[in-house]
This record gives C-alpha cells, structure tokens and sequence, in this order.
C-alpha cells in the first residue's frame, strides 16, 4: 500500500492505493452515510452491510441538481448531520456528486472516497473538483473542496468491465503526455500486464499518476494556470462526449489526437510524437478517430466552461511529457477543427 499526501488551500488529502481499502470503513469515528454507486452496490453489497447506504444512479444525464437534491432529502430522512462522514463510492461519476453533496450539505460535511475504477483512481477522485452537469454540459455547477481521503481499492478493479477498464487508460496516458514521457513509455512497455491487471504494475502506474496530479493541484488548485494542463484532449473530448455515445476516457482519448493535431498544425509538436501518442492509445484499445460533425463539436466547445471572451484556453504540446496553455481564438479553432475532422 503507498500513501500520497495533497495538502491544499481547500483541505489536505490522504490519498492510498492498495488492495482491500474498503475494509478500511469500520476505522471511521462517528456516523457513516454512504453514497454508492448503483453498480458496485450490487456487485459488492455484502462489504457495506451495517451502515447507512444511499444508491447513486450512474449515466452523465443523472449527474444533476436534481440528482444531488434527492440524495440531500435521503440524507436529512437519515438525520445526517456535521458529525456524519459521507463517503462517496464509485467511479468519477459517484465521487463528483458525492463531494458536491458533502461540500454543502449543512455548509459542508466531512467526506471522503472510496475509488473503484480507473479513471477515478487516477484522475477524477484526486483533487477536489467536485460538481454536476447542467443540460449535458459538464461540470458547470461546483465546488472545490479537498474529501479528507481517497481509498484507491485495487481489487474493485477486478469487477470493472474491459471497456471502462481501457477507458481508464485514457486519463493515465494523459499525464504522460503531458508531464512524463517515461510514464508513457513505462504504459507502452507494460501493456500487456497493465490490460491484465497485474497489481503491481497498476500500483505503480496509479501512484505516479496521482504524484503528478498531487503535485500540479498542489502548486494551482484553482485552475489559474498549471492545472489547465489536466484538460489536456478534453476540449473536444467533452464535446465529442456529449454529442456521441463514447465514453468519457473514449472521448479523451480522440481529443488527445485531435489536439495533438492542432499542436501539429500550429508548428509545435513533431508529427512522429502526435502518431507515437495515437499509437499507444490504439494500443490500449481506445477509439482515436471519431466521425464527428466539426460545426457540432465547435457549438459545444464555445460553451465550455474554460471559455474566456472570444477566446479559449488549449493545452498544447510541445514533445510527449511537455505540455502548454496557450489562449486560442475560437475562430481559429473553429477552422483547424473543420480540417481536422
């Protein structure tokens, strides 16, 4: 088991990664309210027999005010208060809402995560963004506020299917791209083992992507400068998500090429760098073309939330491991996009 340790403006995190976390639940002081996601309710429901369980429903188009309003009905029928723990259960989905929960329940409760895919171990659990969608569009309405732990449960990644398994990957070639050419190498070297889900190499990859996010959350937490290089491939990967049924790391991982495209067309980035990129995710099984509606995907994207005037903040790459932002105007954008797509 390793712990990373994020200390942040919002709260400082204890972050682990090992095998048989949940177990960790009868340690809690005081009351436990869970919040788990309907899945791994199922698949699991004998590891949280004797506490208080609220059920998540999954799909982005549950990720709502709505949504987070009925889980503050089901807690106040519980008679949760500031003394309760709230611990979110599930993939990134269940912890987004559970920290929004928790974050201004009573003006804030204390929370924590249990982290059972992938995508959320390495990415969407670590880091304090905490929120929900509004009309399709991600993430708009939210909070940033550290959960007091995240319990990276390897052996709940036993259960995962092989297509949210791989799209998991997406987010930890991510952080290669963009901060760490030996992690992209180590991924690429390993893949046959990671894709078996050998535990010690998951422990190690998980952990450095989390070093990483802890270090870049650590020096930006509020998105002003270093942290915009988390998004990088999600400009037009959450475009390209809400319009297509891919799924988010699906949707990531074309984003990744078409933004290493755009770094290829704008003279920064080699274009044998952009194909060793797309060809580590092709890979992994992750989809690196879409037939996508440029005008669509251009719509959407102007609706971003990292939209600023008539501009845009983009992450671009100068080498693998070498990533920048750089303001782009949207009608340049809105061009390379009809080129590229």
């Amino acid at each position: 088991m390793k712990e990373i340790i994020l200390e942040a403006a919002t709260g400082n995190s204890s972050i682990l990664v090992g095998e048989g976390l949940s177990k960790r639940l009868s340690d809690l002081s005081g009351r436990v309210v869970l919040l788990v996601d309907e899945q791994v309710l199922r698949m699991h429901a004998e590891k949280f027999r004797g506490y208080d369980v609220i059920s998540v429903s999954q799909g982005e188009h549950n990720k709502t005010l709505q949504a987070a309003e009925d889980i503050y009905r089901s807690l106040i029928a519980l008679e949760a208060d500031r003394s309760s723990t709230i611990v979110g259960v599930g993939g990134g989905l269940t912890t987004d809402i559970a920290g929004f929960v928790a974050s201004t329940f009573l003006r804030g409760a204390t929370f924590g995560f249990i982290s059972t895919t992938l995508l959320g171990q390495v990415d969407a659990s670590i880091g304090g963004k905490n929120g929900v969608n509004i009309d399709g569009y991600k993430n708009m309405v939210g909070v940033i506020k550290q959960p007091d732990f995240v319990w990276c449960d390897l052996s709940l990644l036993e259960t995962l299917d092989d297509r949210e398994y791989r799209a998991g990957f997406a987010e930890v070639i991510k952080y290669g791209a963009i901060k760490s050419r030996e992690l992209l190498s180590f991924v690429a070297d390993h893949m046959d083992g990671l894709l078996r889900k050998e535990i010690p190499l998951l422990e190690k990859v998980i952990s450095e992507c989390i070093q990483i996010k802890r270090d870049i959350v650590q020096n930006d937490e509020r998105e002003s400068g270093e942290r915009r290089l988390l998004n990088y491939g999600h400009t037009a990967g959450h475009a390209i998500e809400r319009l297509y049924q891919w799924l988010h790391g699906e949707a990531v991982s074309i984003g990744m090429v078409l933004a290493a495209r755009v770094s290829v067309s704008k003279g920064f980035l080699k274009e044998q760098e952009a194909l060793y990129l797309k060809s580590v995710l092709e890979r992994c099984g992750l989809p690196v073309v879409s037939d996508c509606d440029a005008d669509k995907v251009y719509q959407t994207i102007r609706k971003d939330k990292k939209k600023a005037g008539s501009g845009l903040h983009f992450v671009f790459l100068r080498g693998l491991g070498d990533a920048f932002t750089e303001e782009i105007d949207l009608d340049e954008l809105n061009s390379i996009l009809h080129d590229l797509c």
